[in-house]
């Protein structure tokens, strides 16, 4: 359809002319722009929006800087750029492991017959893939720093504060009064044993008790650093998950979305195709009697010629 309704709310009624045809270069960087103008404005709100309010933002914004497209072409187009976007990123990630070799050359040094044969986009254009970059990097920030609830929030900086090195000093210090005071009768138990050995023995417990605090502070510092690193590595897990969940629920909502403006465009078919059934019907209904007038009045005439003066 070359004119839709451009206001699904219902309130008011304008009528846009969309081109179609295949997209321009300056019509998909306004779309990613529109994306990543969309994309800070819902971060700023924090708040969720219908998928096809959005959409329909993007379509405004694009009418604005001459994209004339609709909403439906923008969510298909969005859709196939993302899906470009993910093959060229994961390739050059592939690229990236392989450490440069000759073999594995990267997307933008190979010709358009070896990235067919690759299964990768033949025309993705580098700006395009660097805007599509930014957008990404953005969204992925906003859905996985926000996203936290309070519980991991409290849990992310707990291991700032059990990871601190003071819980080992004060048993250094009361342990060894009481070591020492344990190990002063040995010298008066004995009246034979002459004082050199005696304090050769104090020495020797006082370098066991130094040795066995250290190794009693290293250890308690140890086991922190270890439950630090073990709640961080939890709280990364549990943030990958949200992420991925988020990311999820979005794609499904996407996916609803396209469904219900492809129902939307069946009905308006079925709708010209029964207003058209009736103007056939009405048509028809007009020439048969047009064609009973043309009997009537022909039988009328035979009639009167046949009446007439003897």
């Amino acid at each position: 359809m070359d004119r839709l309704v451009g206001d699904q709310g219902g309130s008011s009624s304008m009528f846009r002319d969309y081109r179609k045809g295949n997209w321009t270069i300056q019509e998909t960087m306004v779309l990613v722009e529109a994306k990543k103008m969309d994309e800070e404005r819902r971060m700023r709100r924090q708040e969720g929006k219908p998928t096809e309010l959005r959409w329909k933002w993007v379509e405004d914004y694009c009418w604005r800087n001459g994209c004339l497209r609709s909403q439906n072409q923008c969510n298909d187009k969005w859709d196939n750029l993302m899906r470009d976007f993910k093959k060229v990123r994961e390739y050059e990630r592939r690229v990236v492991e392989a450490g440069g070799e000759e073999l594995v050359k990267s997307y933008w040094n190979i010709e358009k017959n070896e990235r067919k044969e690759k299964n990768l986009p033949t025309n993705m254009l580098p700006q395009i893939y660097e805007a599509l970059v930014e957008v990404v990097d953005k969204k992925s920030q906003r859905m996985l720093l926000p996203s936290l609830p309070p519980t991991l929030q409290q849990q992310s900086t707990q291991p700032q504060i059990t990871s601190l090195p003071f819980p080992p000093l004060p048993t250094t210090t009361t342990v060894a009064p009481t070591d020492y005071t344990t190990n002063v009768p040995f010298p008066t138990m004995s009246g034979s044993s002459d004082p050199d050995h005696s304090s050769e023995r104090s020495d020797s417990s006082a370098k066991k008790r130094r040795m066995s605090g250290g190794g009693e502070g290293t250890s308690g510092t140890s086991k922190d650093n270890i439950s630090a690193q073990e709640v961080g590595s939890a709280i990364s897990k549990s943030a990958a998950i949200i992420a991925e969940t988020i990311q999820s629920r979005e794609e499904r909502e996407e996916k609803r979305h396209r469904e219900l403006l492809s129902l939307h465009q069946r009905r308006l078919q079925i709708e010209e195709s029964k207003a058209e059934i009736n103007r056939e019907g009405i048509n028809g209904l007009v020439d048969s009697i047009n064609k009973l007038a043309d009997s009537i009045l022909a039988l009328a005439g035979n009639k009167n010629q046949s009446t007439g003066p003897k």
